[in-house]
């Protein structure tokens, strides 16, 4: 009997080895089939028209549907098992590397011929493909009466700030998005908008607030969103590691939303945010109670809007040498740097009269909306600058052209968020456009 049992065990063994050393290989020798963009294609063409001609090539390579993409090539008077899995392996490394995530290579040219099978339609680019939910994690024990795992659909097609409760994959619930206390801070946050912006001495005197994303019920619309990574594994700048998850797991990647966390972590500040993505992170010591939450995400919020900008001159980045969004003096009097909940003022960046420079009150995320308002994706994230071509901005433009290639330090107002920060190196890209934004225009 003993006996019996040691050799099944053997058999499990063997199993388990060779169940393991086949799915390790998955991609070996299997050709690819997925949409690849006319600038990629000439790339790797280019690279293989620099090899001998009397070689027989394979090229493997990888894309995730959007700008990530690598690929590895190799040849020799015959194409062998053994360079398939040399040139597979390195393909696979640079994924780990550049990508890092776990995913392999398939063949894109065999013997000197294009094997991948191309999709006609890049799906990202798509209207169709907007809503769409990708991998998620769902636990048993996070399913909640009340609890919605994906955005709800819109009540109109306005503009509009969008939250989630966010968790890491190990972070202990606490219940924000169905206890009422988001709700609570939320709403608390626009009524200080209200207050601070028909107080502003520059403005028009009216009341303005963040249009935010209310379920047809007329509800906040709120979003419960677990992490595929444990806190200890993140980022120590959590967002790093957030805004690509959101975007590419969840499908968050509507251009009239601002989504915006209540992260129920830590992170190396109380709050951080740009253009399409924000946070707050609950664990912080400096976000305790509800005033300092509000106090937190209106400041972060403003960064969403691109404010402060290299157009003002009490910005710290106006000088064209840092590239802070805060104000100078600190004043901490404004939003921009911190709120005095008995008395909150939005400062000098709500309205202003400075020639081609946006001012807040003006930002198509707030209502009333103003005629002719900004956004500041097509502003601050695509450089389509329209009637904002000021001075600064030229420059900074032109700066980051003559280098070819995007630097985080080199900007005009707060970061675009969905910026595919893996290619700075190779100009300036966005996750959902085609193409490296520097090279379209034309300033």
């Amino acid at each position: 009997m003993e006996r019996i049992i040691i050799h099944i065990k053997k058999i499990f063994l063997i199993l388990l080895l060779y169940l393991f050393n086949s799915s390790a290989n998955a991609g070996l020798k299997e050709i690819g089939s997925s949409y690849v963009s006319q600038e990629t294609k000439d790339k790797i063409n280019a690279q293989l028209k620099n090899r001998p001609k009397s070689e027989k090539v394979i090229l493997y390579f990888y894309t995730d549907g959007e700008h990530n993409q690598v690929w590895d090539s190799g040849g020799a008077n015959e194409i062998t098992d053994k360079l398939h899995e040399e040139v597979f392996k390195r393909c696979n490394k640079q994924i780990k590397k550049y990508i890092k995530i776990e995913a392999e290579c398939s063949l894109y040219f065999l013997d000197n011929k294009v094997v991948w099978k191309f999709a006609s339609e890049n799906p990202i680019d798509t209207k169709a493909t907007n809503n769409i939910i990708a991998k998620r994690i769902i636990l048993e024990k996070d399913k909640k009466p009340g609890r919605f795992f994906e955005d709800q659909p819109d009540v109109n097609d306005d503009y509009q700030i969008h939250f989630n409760y966010l968790l890491a994959q190990d972070s202990e619930d606490r219940e924000f998005d169905i206890n009422g206390k988001m709700e609570k801070i939320i709403l608390m946050m626009n009524k200080w908008m209200e207050k601070s912006t028909k107080k502003n001495r520059k403005g028009d005197k009216v009341p303005r607030k963040y249009k935010l994303d209310y379920r047809s019920d007329g509800k906040l619309d709120i979003t419960f969103i677990r992490m595929d990574k444990n806190f200890n594994q993140l980022h120590k700048s959590a967002n790093n590691d957030i805004t690509p998850f959101l975007y590419k797991n969840i499908g968050q990647k509507n251009n009239k939303k601002i989504y915006f966390n209540f992260a129920d972590i830590n992170s190396v500040d109380g709050g951080e945010a740009g253009i399409g993505f924000g946070s707050i992170f609950l664990r912080n010591k400096s976000v305790k109670t509800n005033k300092r939450k509000a106090a937190i995400a209106l400041h972060e919020l403003l960064h969403t809007q691109g404010m402060g900008t290299n157009c003002m001159p009490w910005i710290k980045s106006s000088d064209l040498k840092s590239h802070s969004s805060h104000l100078k003096n600190y004043d901490q009097r404004t939003m921009l740097n911190s709120v005095d909940p008995s008395s909150p003022r939005i400062g000098k960046i709500y309205a202003h009269n400075i020639d081609k420079c946006p001012q807040f009150m003006d930002s198509v995320y707030l209502t009333p909306t103003r005629e002719d308002p900004y956004d500041p994706y097509k502003i601050f994230c695509l450089f389509e600058l329209g009637k904002y071509e000021h001075p600064n901005y030229l420059y900074i433009i032109r700066k980051l052209k003559k280098a070819g290639k995007y630097n985080w330090k080199t900007r005009f107002a707060s970061s675009c968020k969905t910026r595919d920060n893996r290619k700075d190196n190779q100009g300036y890209y966005l996750f959902g456009v085609e193409g490296n934004i520097l090279q379209k225009i034309n300033y």
